[in-house]
């Protein structure tokens, strides 16, 4: 996957991001990956696509 997929990814999930009543934990904990991901797709920039993913 593309780092460009990766991000149209990420943006459609955070698209879709939204606090709910039942499960009010959840919306952090997806904020949480979302950045984290994000975080570490900015670290590895550098990386020749096919190496480490």
């Amino acid at each position: 996957m593309s780092v460009a997929d990766r991000l149209h990814d990420i943006a459609d999930r955070l698209a879709r991001l939204a606090p709910s009543h039942r499960d009010p934990f959840r919306f952090h904990e997806d904020k949480s990956e979302l950045v984290a991901e994000l975080r570490w797709l900015a670290a590895n920039d550098n990386q020749k696509q096919g190496e480490a993913v």
